[in-house]
């Protein structure tokens, strides 16, 4: 990368696709802050921030660890302001962080809901609300949150936790508006990747893709030099696509087998005719 070697903090970045992005950014030349809570490894929760440094070092890139419960203000805070001490400002910063339940309204109980907006929703907007002030001073910067497009199929039998990812698809499109020189996308995968609860799962390899092809989207994302991703809500293929490329064997777990799209190949139009039109009255209603 030419000139000064730009700064991404990836959070959720302990495994699966967090672990990939905070890889594929430092191949790249990114400086990167790895965060996320695990610090200690478990059966149930294998690797750490420490062993995601020691990858990345160990192949010549640049990175620290952070300890970061994404549910403490305090935690986000801190993370940023390591960030920089050590680097000097954020370039990149990626909202990974997550927590899951696809289960109905009726067996979702009110605490797991409580932990997936706060995880998920919360999270998201505490990150934003606190890098903003930094990245509007430099008129520079791409947020990214792992969120996805709003439909009506996503919400059926996991209502309780489409809430709490279309919330940040939300603040995505919302944000937008307020922003200039800096940007701030969703990304969502086309198919299943592959990940520690796939492995859990034990699902079959033809049903996945690697981490990789999200970790590219995410780079190409970060490296748009316009405003033209600012407010969209994109698929990995769908925008690796417009980047030119054709050929997603590379991605295959299973190298004999394309997988399944588990997305939609077309998405609502979420604009509205009055939204175009220029009246103050619109921005309120």
């Amino acid at each position: 990368m030419a000139g000064k070697a730009k700064s991404a903090l990836i959070l959720g970045a302990t495994r699966g696709i967090g672990k990939q992005i905070a890889l594929t950014f430092a191949e790249n030349g990114y400086k990167v802050c790895v965060a996320a809570k695990t610090t200690e490894s478990t059966p149930r929760l294998p690797g750490t921030i420490h062993d995601v440094v020691t990858e990345i070092e160990e192949k010549g890139g640049e990175a620290f660890p952070a300890r970061c419960d994404v549910r403490s203000e305090e935690d986000i805070r801190s993370t940023l302001s390591q960030c920089m001490q050590k680097f000097g400002g954020v370039d990149v910063a990626v909202y990974n962080a997550g927590a899951i339940s696809w289960q109905k309204v009726a067996e979702t109980p009110l605490r797991r809901w409580d932990l997936m907006n706060q995880v998920n929703a919360r999270g998201a907007f505490c990150l934003v609300n606190l890098i903003l002030p930094h990245m509007l001073e430099k008129k520079h910067g791409r947020l990214i949150l792992v969120a996805p497009p709003v439909y009506n199929r996503f919400f059926k039998g996991k209502t309780p936790y489409a809430m709490s990812k279309v919330a940040m698809t939300v603040l995505v499109h919302g944000l937008a508006n307020e922003l200039a020189g800096v940007t701030i996308s969703a990304l969502w995968p086309a198919t299943v990747i592959e990940s520690h609860v796939t492995t859990l799962m034990k699902l079959p390899p033809c049903y996945m893709r690697k981490a990789t092809i999200f970790a590219d989207a995410c780079l190409e994302i970060a490296q748009e030099e316009s405003e033209i991703l600012n407010g969209k809500a994109l698929i990995d293929e769908d925008y690796l696509k417009t980047k030119g490329m054709t050929d997603f064997s590379k991605y295959r777990v299973d190298p004999e087998e394309e997988p399944n799209r588990m997305m939609p190949r077309n998405f609502p139009n979420l604009v509205v005719k009055e939204e175009l039109d220029d009246k103050q009255i619109t921005s309120k209603l």
